[in-house]
């Protein structure tokens, strides 16, 4: 995974770029309708975009934080689909795609389309867990660890169940055909799933689960349709700001889609404190407490206002921090926190001299609240940088995608 020229961690734009794949993969695993699959991709990389200021490189890699996004999708979906009653029909589109590109795994040739049909039905036998699990470690390619990371259990869990789960299948496929499977036992598979995700066979020494992986290797490896990067890259771009969104609803022609997109750019969520900044001046500049009064409000409510700073302020410095997560400008983050710090000294002094105004606690106030906007306004310049940053790179990325070995 690529990392940052800061060293803080992946860029969202490679991110999209090498994990696209194994999403779809794993989703269209776990969706019967290949459209209602690619609008499900692009939902989790929209709500991966949204989330990516609580994204902490140094808690773990991404892919099982991504994952862990595309699996409340799925399972969001498939929780709508069964309150509606909606039946899962045989997905014989993902076999027609599954079989169609031999490249990956040579054996594929051999598969006959009635064997993936069977193995297919035989997954909707499993749980709504052993499934996941299977998507994950076959279409996703995730490792055992991971899988439990996504899924929430720990890696001894994970592999006894997916051990398990492969030995259900290939017991029912076995009573299918009349057969009886030699060794019901589970197994430590996971080492020989990677020998045939990776090289299409595996030295098993039961052959109905050599022959069962291999399958499932197959079936969850469905070819990514050419349209899906853009559409994605586009999903994205739709969901970064108000205005995206709303002129996203009258698109009427590619033109709409050029660089002219990212003139609006974004607002710092910071920025929202701006209009108590007059009211946290006022009671050290009395003469901008004026329009207050004349719009008929006591100066006993527009000084109590002012308190609301010491829980705003802190706010504000929350919400710069989350934004550094993403644009990675410091100066943003400590005039923004000074400025909140400065504040809160002011306030907590009114409580401990109650008669008077300090000195210190005047310039703390001004000090402060000009330090606060200031840090939301550097803020709001470092956001919106990156996000243009991004936006160009997945549109780019988008255009020149190619599909990375597996």
């Amino acid at each position: 995974m690529a990392i940052t020229g800061d060293g803080h961690g992946p860029d969202f734009a490679d991110v999209y770029r090498e994990q696209l794949l194994p999403v779809w993969r794993y989703v269209r695993s776990r969706v019967q309708d290949r459209h209602e699959a690619e609008d499900l991709t692009s939902e989790v990389f929209a709500r991966a975009w949204r989330s990516w200021g609580s994204f902490d490189a140094g808690r773990g890699a991404v892919a099982p934080w991504l994952f862990r996004i595309a699996q409340r999708t799925v399972v969001d979906r498939n929780r709508r689909n069964s309150r509606h009653g909606v039946p899962e029909p045989i997905d014989v589109d993902l076999i027609e795609t599954a079989t169609s590109d031999p490249s990956e795994l040579p054996e594929t040739v051999l598969l006959a389309k009635e064997v993936l049909i069977e193995v297919n039905q035989a997954l909707s036998d499993l749980s709504e867990r052993e499934r996941d699990g299977i998507a994950l470690r076959f279409g996703a390619g995730l490792k055992i660890a991971d899988v439990g990371r996504v899924l929430g259990i720990s890696t001894a869990a994970t592999k006894m169940m997916l051990a398990r789960s492969l030995t259900k299948l290939a017991s029912s496929l076995a009573l299918r055909d009349g057969r009886r499977l030699a060794d019901e036992s589970p197994l430590a598979l996971d080492e020989l799933v990677d020998q045939a995700l990776t090289r299409g066979r595996s030295a098993m020494p039961i052959p109905e689960l050599a022959d069962l992986v291999l399958q499932l290797a197959v079936l969850h490896r469905p070819s990514m349709p050419p349209d899906l990067p853009k559409n994605v890259q586009v999903c994205v771009d739709c969901v970064t700001t108000t205005a995206s969104r709303i002129r996203a609803r009258w698109r009427v022609s590619k033109a709409d889609r050029t660089s002219g997109d990212h003139r609006f750019g974004i607002l710092s969520a910071a920025l929202a404190w701006a209009p108590l900044s007059p009211i946290c001046l006022a009671c050290t500049i009395p003469v901008l407490i004026a329009p207050l009064v004349a719009l008929g409000m006591s100066l006993d409510i527009a000084y109590s206002l002012h308190a609301l700073s010491l829980f705003t302020a802190p706010l504000v410095a929350l919400v710069i921090w989350r934004h550094f997560q993403r644009h990675r400008l410091q100066l943003a983050l400590v005039v923004g926190g000074a400025g909140a710090a400065l504040l809160m000294a002011h306030l907590v002094g009114h409580l401990l001299v109650p008669d008077g105004v300090p000195g210190w606690s005047v310039v703390a106030d001004r000090l402060g609240t000009a330090l606060v906007l200031g840090g939301a306004v550097i803020d709001a310049i470092a956001l919106n940088g990156w996000v243009v940053t991004q936006r160009q790179r997945l549109a780019i990325a988008a255009a020149n995608f190619r599909l990375a070995p597996a």
